[in-house]
């Protein structure tokens, strides 16, 4: 009896464990270069936000689209709201970041043009995974997560901060996300957001800039099958054992 009751510990073991050794939450957010994620809360295999370039245009175009996405290395910069009311404040532990250490309110007019941030980050990798990104940004953002849209830009509109409607500088965008598939490997991962620049605000109140936080939870985890069926099987087997058990203990009192 005692190595029956091993044996189904065993198996239930077995089988738990291939799940949750391969449990996955990560929790994200904005910070500038020289700046550690773990010191901020988030997740340490996270990279400081870094400063990929711009595309320039004339003149603001009637509907931001994604422009070509660049590779470049350049530092990113904290920004602050600095009280004047243009910016929320920023989501959680995250810092508002922008290209230049003057390109927040107060500053200097950034040129007219798509800014890219980058940020990378691991994961145990696979398909399911749920939650939220919270996203401020100033004109506008569109989020790509690995090179594909996961939040596009918003309409301009009339606002002479940012745009009229999320994503937004003065009101947290909380966007849900669901059925993400993430890669495995040490800083595979990446979230693109490309910032339209486009305001014609006065000199010294037209900054550009974003800020964002995100979780992100594995629900179908790559799980090693293998040990899944040898977990089952074991516990399958000490099913099969305690009722033969049971048969001949029945058989025997009857005699």
């Amino acid at each position: 009896m005692k190595n029956l009751t091993r044996l189904t510990v065993l198996g239930v073991l077995a089988a738990a464990s291939a799940s949750l050794c391969f449990a996955d939450s990560i929790s994200l957010g904005s910070f500038a270069t020289g700046t550690t994620a773990s010191s901020l809360g988030f997740s340490s295999s996270e990279t400081a936000m870094n400063f990929a370039g711009y595309t320039a245009f004339a003149t603001p175009p009637a509907t931001a689209t994604t422009p070509p996405l660049l590779s470049g290395t350049a530092n990113s910069y904290a920004l602050s709201p600095d009280g004047s009311g243009v910016w929320a404040p920023p989501t959680g532990s995250s810092t508002w970041v922008g290209y230049a250490s003057t390109a927040g309110p107060g500053g200097t007019n950034p040129p007219y043009g798509y800014y890219q941030f980058t940020t990378g980050f691991t994961a145990a990798g696979g398909s399911g995974y749920s939650g939220s990104i919270s996203l401020l940004a100033d004109d506008t953002a569109e989020i790509l997560l690995n090179g594909a849209v996961i939040v596009p830009f918003s309409a301009l509109g009339s606002d002479v901060h940012c745009s009229d409607s999320a994503p937004t500088c003065t009101t947290v965008d909380v966007i849900p996300l669901s059925g993400i598939t993430l890669l495995t490997g040490p800083d595979a991962n990446m979230f693109t957001f490309i910032v339209e620049q486009a305001g014609t605000e006065a000199p010294g109140l037209d900054p550009s800039g974003l800020d964002f936080t995100a979780t992100l939870t594995a629900g179908i985890t790559p799980e090693p099958s293998s040990l899944i069926l040898f977990g089952t099987g074991l516990a399958g087997a000490a099913l099969i054992l305690y009722r033969r058990r049971r048969t001949v203990m029945a058989a025997a009192a009857r005699l």
